[in-house]
């Protein structure tokens, strides 16, 4: 624990111990003197149950740490008389120092000392872990996207460049727009996706581009519909959560004949996301590899129950509907 922490505790401590030995009369600079000495025994029992909880509690010795806690709970009672009735008439000979409280009364402190030592104890280790718990899941997160970046990168990367490489001989003008897309949708993955959240408008151009760019890669585009919205709100959501949804669509359709339906709503705070795609091999399984499994776990941990996925996985076609709620501080 921190140093403030423990100065805290005590400065603490001495108040209130000094508020209870003073409440009928107060001998000031006296009754302060007894309060200090008063808690030397107190500071001894408090250390070795934290020494105890290290050794013994924390590598679950119980039994070891039950009997070594009564041993010290014996020797604070004894450390109680032993400062009073040796120590203080050789330290403060100026002062007549002795103890005024029964035994039964010193057994009561210095054990709800060692209780309340072993409570504060065991709360900042459930705070520490907590604290590390998150940290890890962040990290993980962080993780996770930056898997699915370099993922997409390569994969998407030279698809697209062959594919607009094949256009400008047939289309300059198509080609060119392409490389644009292209060159927006790079820039976005690269600098745009560092935070925890990017606004909406910025990630539905950023779907809309790589949509765009896949549709290249299609031999027909009769059956592919797509419907995103523009928007002009200050909406936020987090960078490439909706990309292995979207990308799951052409990557797993009918590349001779696709039959695509991806449609984007916006209502007030909530995002409804709806994705279906025929099989190219009927009965075939989809199970969307680690991209999609990596965006419905970060899902769960950016919008806890703020968020509704459903999957149906058909013979002969995959439909995903996902709402997220937005409404949340970011």
């Amino acid at each position: 624990m921190r140093l403030s922490f423990h100065f805290i505790f005590w400065f603490i401590s001495v108040a209130v111990l000094y508020r209870i030995f003073t409440i009928d009369y107060d001998n000031g600079i006296v009754d302060f003197i007894y309060t200090i000495v008063f808690h030397v025994p107190l500071i001894f029992v408090v250390y070795l149950n934290y020494f105890l909880i290290q050794k013994l509690l924390d590598f679950k010795k119980y039994t070891f740490y039950i009997i070594s806690i009564i041993v010290g709970f014996v020797a604070g009672v004894m450390a109680h008389y032993l400062v009073f009735d040796f120590i203080c008439p050789i330290v403060l000979p100026q002062f007549f120092m002795v103890s005024l409280s029964t035994l039964g009364e010193v057994g009561q402190y210095i054990g709800a000392y060692i209780i309340i030592s072993l409570l504060v104890r065991l709360s900042y280790d459930r705070f520490l872990i907590r604290d590390k718990q998150i940290a890890l899941e962040y990290a993980y997160k962080e993780n996770q996207l930056e898997h699915l970046k370099s993922q997409l990168n390569p994969h998407f990367l030279f698809n697209s460049l062959n594919n607009i490489y094949s256009m400008t001989t047939t289309d300059v003008e198509k080609g060119r727009e392409s490389i644009i897309r292209l060159s927006d949708t790079l820039r976005y993955m690269l600098y745009k996706t560092d935070s925890d959240r990017v606004p909406l408008i910025q990630e539905l151009e950023y779907i809309e581009n790589y949509i765009e760019l896949e549709k290249l890669r299609l031999e027909s585009l009769k059956m592919v519909s797509v419907e995103i919205p523009s928007i002009s709100n200050q909406l936020h959501i987090a960078p490439l959560i909706l990309l292995p949804f979207v990308e799951n669509c052409f990557k797993h359709c009918d590349k001779n004949n696709p039959e695509i339906d991806i449609r984007i709503e916006i209502r007030h705070r909530e995002l409804y996301l709806y994705c279906r795609n025929n099989k190219a091999v009927a009965n075939s399984k989809i199970d969307g590899g680690l991209g999609l499994s990596n965006a419905q776990e970060r899902l769960n941990f950016l919008y806890p129950e703020l968020h509704v996925i459903q999957i149906k996985n058909g013979a002969n076609y995959y439909r995903l509907e996902l709402e997220i709620n937005l409404n949340e501080k970011v």
